[in-house]
């Protein structure tokens, strides 16, 4: 289920410069400090542009110092990112939404030449929206005006005035509360694919707590909320809380069944117990190991039968055994027919599992220090694993993947 078909950076992170081309599932594969992470960062900093508006989401990042790319100088202190994809209700693969955004930080010089402590944030921001078939709006913000205009140069069709809004606004946080005539809607749905972005990160010792008990539809992020959430699987997708169920059976032999444990008390919390064969009594998953607890969470999220539109989860296969990851590459590639899928691994083991479709390469150039992604080739790959006799994992690892391939 592909809803972003291209991310474009420039200056953010550790990326010069990126272009790459997303498909439903996308493995990042990389040694430590690579990028990987930062491309599910850009993610995550747009979700927050959504939410919380431009200074804020730079604040909650870190700070634009952190966020600029500390490479090659000239290239500015201009930071760019650019989606295209399928999020409005008329978008489609030949007429893709386009968000893009680039914005930089000043201070302001007083008259005696003096640098006052007040920074400048300045943006320019274009969203192009498919509006009605064979037709679509583009609206740029610039400086304090936001302009409207249509895609097609043919039938003329009528844009509302320009708007001003404050210089540093943007039009995610701000055009998607106007009426209809504003491209309200569109905005809003562009918006909701970032902000509704699920960065899975799992907290194990969070999980292994009690939670209270009203059922929930909606995993968060951290899986604090399993055992709800695990709950209202059971009442009313008992096909997915099944599937749950199996994939801790196939990933822990002596596990038998998922128990759910009432503690009372006014706040009625609930307690996720585990049954295990040929044993009496239960485990509390609060003792259970770290391992089991990230499975648990990991496949409960993969199950999830109404996911957001894109996923990110760092570090997928980590604390699991090998033998989980064939059951594991399976309901990934379940989920990502429901749900975008980014992943960051450096599991040759798991590589070994995928699709050279599926991979993308992130390594460091080290001329400029910027990162860089590959994505080989998919026929090439085959022939050469064919010819060396080594999985897709050793092929990686062994740098066979790297460079131009």
């Amino acid at each position: 289920m592909r809803t972003l078909h291209k991310i474009e950076l420039g200056n953010f992170l550790s990326f010069g410069k990126l272009s790459l081309e997303l498909n439903d599932l996308n493995v990042l594969v990389g040694p430590n400090g690579a990028g990987k992470t930062n491309i599910l960062q850009a993610f995550r900093f747009l979700g927050e542009v959504a939410r919380l508006d431009l200074v804020p989401a730079i604040d909650r990042m870190g700070g634009f110092a952190h966020l600029l790319f500390r490479g090659d100088a000239r290239r500015g202190n201009r930071i760019e990112l650019k989606l295209s994809g399928v999020m409005s209700d008329h978008a489609s693969a030949k007429a893709l939404d386009e968000y893009s955004i680039s914005f930089s930080e000043g201070a302001i010089r007083a008259r005696d030449g003096e640098t006052s402590a007040r920074r400048v944030v300045s943006r320019q921001e274009e969203i192009v929206i498919k509006r009605v078939p064979g037709r679509g709006r583009r609206i740029t913000l610039h400086g304090g005006e936001v302009k409207f205009a249509p895609v097609e140069t043919g039938r003329p069709m009528r844009s509302p005035p320009p708007l001003s809004v404050q210089a540093s606004a943007t039009g995610l946080a701000t055009l998607r509360r106007l009426g209809k005539e504003y491209e309200a809607d569109g905005i809003e749905a562009i918006a909701q694919t970032f902000e509704q972005l699920r960065l899975f990160e799992i907290d194990v010792e969070r999980t292994r707590r009690p939670y209270r008990a009203p059922t929930t539809s909606q995993l968060r992020a951290d899986a604090a909320n399993l055992a709800p959430f695990l709950l209202y699987l059971k009442s009313s997708y008992s096909e997915f809380f099944e599937n749950v169920v199996e994939d801790i059976r196939f990933v822990l032999p002596s596990f038998s069944d998922l128990i759910f444990t009432n503690l009372g008390g006014p706040d009625e919390f609930v307690r996720i117990d585990l049954k295990e064969t040929r044993l009496t009594g239960v485990t509390p998953l609060a003792r259970a190991s770290y391992g089991t607890v990230r499975a648990l969470a990991l496949f409960a999220m993969l199950n999830d039968p109404n996911p957001p539109r894109l996923t990110c989860i760092e570090e997928v296969d980590h604390g699991l055994h090998p033998h989980a990851l064939d059951r594991l590459v399976d309901r990934i590639r379940d989920a990502s027919r429901r749900t975008q899928i980014v992943i960051a691994t450096h599991s040759p083991a798991l590589v070994n599992r995928l699709d050279a479709s599926e991979l993308v390469v992130v390594e460091r150039d080290r001329g400029s220090g910027s990162s860089r992604t590959i994505r080989a080739d998919a026929a090439k790959v085959t022939k050469l694993a064919q010819d060396a006799g080594y999985g897709l994992g050793e092929l990686w690892f062994s740098g066979a993947l790297g460079g131009t391939l």
